[in-house]
């Protein structure tokens, strides 16, 4: 039972820690970030900010669901002013260097055991360089024990009277009747002014209020003028109400003109808020702190001998000694002492250098400060100069006690100063001109010799350099530089004598001793040394790894000479001794034949112990570099386009177009030499061309390519009143009228026809009826058949 108690609670407590967590991750959440021009990317500086990169002082304070990030220089500590007159003030000049961007918030920590006083001539703008209008006071709390603002103007009633003013903040209620009331007849008892507020614990509601003249830290009920007594200039302060008076252990913000207005409406919104928050008992506690930063390191740029290439390169001459020079350094702000008091203190810091190559660590090199300079734990071992090209990666590292670690690159190569171009850079020329490609551009070897003359320039195909075409070119740049360095001589020394020996040709050469008079050959390669032929005058010596005479063996007269002496040796001892022979490092076999080498080494010459030595020599290097470069030639399009107008007397028909622009722009074509077809053509001036009044008008048009060449063409557009055209309703109503009309005149030309016609002979029967007294009748008959055939035409249209 006890134990399942037990589990229960401590389910409880993780319940109630979880919670607790939560909620504080909730609040920290729900936090404010107020930065500058309201842009983080502003504070760390960084091209994402759209304004000034003004960067972070590292410091913040937290209040009222908020908190305020103070820019770069944007901080003071009361540690550093010095009162150098003495005379119970601290003034601009004691007070030291002037805030970096006087235009943000400024910091005032005063983490000392005295009351600091700063004085001002100019209304405080002395103090940050312009006037910053806000000031809020903190105690060592964090509560907010006064506040400033004679910029924005805050609604306060008056509880006293005129002669004896006792202000607060108004309520709602007053708020409202004061903006109810009319011009005149407003509550003298209520205002809208600037304030100051402080708490104070002797009032019944905690806290006094004094309305401030706009944009001065007096009294607005007091004539400054007229009052010399500066007492009497503020029911709050004593003293100069001008002057800003700092207690132990308190912290002062005063906020400028990027802190309020348009510039950043959050925080603008915010600090109206203070006031209000101060009074709040659920407000907590004002937080600041300060977030240390790694250590930098400082001198790493003078040890780059190549400023083209992007990093730190460290150039080590072919064959010459290098070491690390101990002049980096490694530097961080320790900002606070072991008592936790501000000391903002710069402290060099030890830090190592790791060589590596292929990614692979060689060494590490310790770099600790004695407290006057840093002394390296030893030299640099893992670099051979002697390999042309090697490469190798010095990481510089360093770590602060709060446990920051800050790491910087340097490539180390082993040969000589690069090649460098000079002046390369993006050029802009108008088309159809000359160009230099080479102007500005110049070439060095890396020590300052003149190469330019050697440059060689490449170009796109079709590339004109004497009549450029607009457009983008990519000019390509190269220089080629020969590197010779000569190699050190091969020499063997016999009693201090010095004697040549080419290296290609007689060192660890499997080639018989005898095949060369008058030289030495050379071995430190046993193997190869015993494939070796020998014959009669040959005389062989076994140099010693400290430059003696070791052995020796003459075949001039057998003679084989050891520390021991000298013996008569024959073929026999011969072989078996060449066949035993073994090097120690740095022993060496020097054989000769002849009478001019060979006679050097014969034991009448050259003994036991006798000096003799080998220095290998180095071949000589000879290397071309290739040095490659190109920038952009962008050639400006400074020729307009071509705009042809089509018909310079452009006639159109009243609702021919139902658009103007349409209608002006069917009469032009436009074309680039460079764009094409890619032109914008648009109406610039229409006449006040209207398509359905006749009329003559005056029309402009204008041209422009992608680069903004533009030319224009004026011509004129003549409306004309378009001809009727019938509608097919109104054809078939003429048709039908004509008809009608036709058939009335037949019916007319029939009766008068009745009428006419002659009697009827009554012998002629039936016939005489078609008998007609005149020739008019007969020729009225082709136009009635006409008439008839129309009217048949009409009738089968309508039914078929």
């Amino acid at each position: 039972m006890k134990k399942f108690i037990t589990m229960l609670l401590f389910g409880f407590f993780l319940a109630m820690m979880f919670s607790f967590q939560s909620f504080a991750q909730e609040e920290e959440e729900d936090i404010i970030e107020l930065y500058p021009y309201n842009q983080l990317a502003c504070l760390e500086a960084t091209p994402a900010c759209t304004e000034l990169q003004v960067g972070s002082a590292h410091w913040t304070w937290m209040y009222h669901g908020h908190r305020y990030h103070v820019v770069r220089g944007g901080v003071r500590y009361v540690k550093d002013f010095v009162d150098a007159d003495a005379d119970g003030f601290i003034s601009p000049l004691e007070i030291g260097a002037a805030l970096t961007y006087n235009a943000f918030g400024a910091l005032t920590i005063n983490d000392t055991d005295e009351t600091v006083v700063l004085s001002t001539q100019s209304g405080r703008a002395d103090i940050t360089s312009v006037v910053h209008r806000i000031y809020v006071y903190f105690d060592e709390d964090g509560v907010l024990q006064m506040f400033e603002d004679q910029v924005h103007n805050y609604y306060i009633f008056n509880e006293g009277d005129e002669t004896d003013p006792d202000w607060r903040l108004a309520t709602q209620t007053e708020i409202d009747a004061y903006i109810a009331a009319e011009e005149g007849e407003k509550p003298v008892t209520t205002r809208n002014s600037p304030i100051r507020m402080a708490l104070d614990d002797t009032h019944t509601r905690g806290y006094v209020l004094e309305p401030l003249t706009w944009i001065q830290w007096s009294n607005a009920d007091v004539v400054v003028a007229e009052e010399p007594d500066v007492e009497k200039w503020s029911t709050i302060i004593p003293g100069n109400p001008n002057f800003v008076t700092i207690p132990a252990g308190w912290s002062t913000f005063s906020f400028s003109t990027f802190d309020r207005g348009t510039q950043n409406p959050l925080t603008t919104a915010y600090l109206k808020t203070l006031p209000f928050a101060m009074i709040d008992e659920e407000v907590d506690p004002m937080v600041i702190e300060y977030t240390h930063q790694p250590a930098v390191f400082d001198g790493l740029v003078a040890l780059d001998d190549d400023l083209v290439t992007p990093g730190i390169q460290i150039v080590i001459d072919y064959q010459a000694d290098f070491d690390l020079p101990a002049t980096v350094t490694a530097a961080w702000i320790n900002m606070f002492d072991e008592d936790g008091k501000i000391q903002n203190q710069s402290e060099y810091l030890d830090y190592t250098v790791t060589i590596s190559q292929d990614d692979v660590d060689l060494e590490t090199i310790e770099f600790n400060h004695d407290g006057t300079a840093y002394v390296a734990s030893g030299p640099v071992t893992s670099i051979d100069t002697g390999v042309f090209g090697a490469g190798y990666v010095a990481t510089f590292a360093v770590t602060t006690p709060k446990g920051d670690v800050t790491e910087r690159f340097a490539d180390i190569v082993v040969g000589v100063m690069p090649p460098t171009f000079s002046g390369v850079q993006t050029r802009y020329v108008l088309e159809n001109t000359y160009v230099d490609l080479l102007e500005d551009i110049t070439a060095d070897d890396g020590y300052g010799n003149d190469l330019t003359h050697s440059i060689i320039v490449t170009t796109p195909a079709g590339f004109n350099p004497y009549n450029v075409q607009a457009g983008t070119y990519e000019i390509g740049l190269s220089f080629t530089h020969n590197v010779f360095i000569a190699g050190d001589e091969a020499i063997v020394t016999v009693h201090e004598e010095e004697v040549p020996f080419n290296m290609e040709l007689h060192y660890n050469k499997p080639v018989a001793v005898s095949d060369s008079l008058g030289v030495f050959k050379v071995w430190d390669d046993v193997s190869i040394f015993k494939t070796v032929a020998t014959g009669w005058g040959n005389v062989i010596v076994v140099v010693a790894a400290d430059g003696t005479m070791k052995e020796s063996y003459s075949r001039f007269d057998w003679f084989y000479t050891t520390e021991d002496g000298t013996i008569t040796g024959d073929l026999d001892h011969f072989t078996a001794w060449m066949a035993a022979l073994e090097l120690e490092e740095g022993e060496f076999v020097v054989a000769a034949h002849g009478a001019a080498q060979a006679t050097r080494l014969r034991v009448a010459n050259l003994a036991f112990g006798d000096p003799i030595s080998v220095q290998l020599g180095t071949l000589d290097f000879d290397y071309d570099i290739v040095t490659e470069t190109s920038y952009m030639l962008v050639v400006d399009d400074v020729t307009p386009p071509l705009l042809l107008v089509v018909n310079n007397n452009f006639t159109i028909h009243t609702g021919q177009f139902t658009n103007v622009n349409q209608a002006i722009l069917s009469n032009v074509v436009a074309f680039d030499l460079n764009d094409g077809e890619n032109v914008a053509v648009y109406v610039a001036n229409n006449g006040g061309l209207s398509l359905t009044t006749p009329g003559a008008y005056t029309v402009v048009v204008m041209a422009e390519d992608l680069a903004g060449n533009n030319t224009s063409a004026t011509f004129t557009v003549t409306v004309v009143q378009a001809p009727h055209i019938p509608t097919d309703q109104e054809i078939q109503d003429m048709i039908d009228a004509a008809v009608e009309d036709a058939v009335a005149d037949l019916m007319d030309e029939i009766e008068a026809l009745r009428e006419e016609l002659t009697p009827v002979d009554d012998e002629r029967g039936c016939l005489g009826i078609f008998t007609v007294s005149t020739p008019r009748y007969s020729s009225a008959i082709l136009p009635i058949l006409g008439l008839m055939t129309l009217i048949g035409i009409v009738v089968f249209k309508r039914r078929f």
